[in-house]
């Protein structure tokens, strides 16, 4: 993420925490919510834990998107079950499964890394090739004589694509070593996990 970007990103987050502090906690406007809550539940502190739940719930599913910190996903998630749990009367019908559904969806789409270079990252931290803009290197261990070894293998890109679906993300990586042997990897991103094969 560059500077500019980072700053932006910082602004509009600072906006919405506190835009949800006042709404959620000074404003009046949630008294209809607390008094609801009172009339079903005839307990105040619950309608602090929704206040609470409904504010990490947003702001950490905004902090995942603008600076791509894929575990505040998860807690944003987890609140927003936390809050499906408390405020969505529970009666296995149409309705409730059309909410889990939703819930589901929209975790999983955000989850999904929409930059190019999410297919790069992911080789790199998670296979032997260490990849660049322009080229991978492949760093492996070899025993020569009862020695061991770091051997380094220099591969250019000869293709790279990178898809995004909404749900799921595809990408391929077209590799040339030296010898003019080619490496080809592909793979699909469900929810943030990609599914890597050659």
């Amino acid at each position: 993420m560059d500077k500019g970007s980072f700053i932006i990103s910082s602004i509009v987050m600072a906006i919405s925490i506190l835009y949800l502090i006042y709404q959620l906690f000074i404003s009046k406007t949630t008294v209809g919510l607390e008094q609801e809550i009172n009339e079903k539940m005839k307990a105040r502190p619950v309608a602090n834990v929704i206040r609470y739940l409904i504010f990490i719930a947003i702001n950490s599913f905004l902090a995942n998107m603008f600076f791509d910190i894929g575990w505040l996903l998860w807690i944003s998630f987890f609140s927003a079950v936390a809050l499906w749990i408390l405020l969505v009367d529970h009666q296995f019908n149409f309705s409730y499964i059309i909410s889990i559904i939703i819930i589901l969806l929209i975790f999983l789409g955000a989850g999904v890394p929409k930059h190019q270079q999410s297919f790069l990252n992911h080789i790199s931290e998670h296979t032997e090739y260490k990849c660049f803009s322009i080229e991978c290197v492949k760093v492996s261990q070899v025993v020569i004589d009862d020695n061991l070894k770091t051997e380094i293998e220099t591969y250019s890109i000869q293709g790279y694509s990178f898809d995004w679906y909404l749900l799921f993300a595809k990408g391929a990586l077209l590799l040339k070593d030296e010898q003019g042997n080619m490496e080809e990897f592909r793979g699909v991103n469900i929810g943030g996990l990609w599914l890597l094969g050659k």
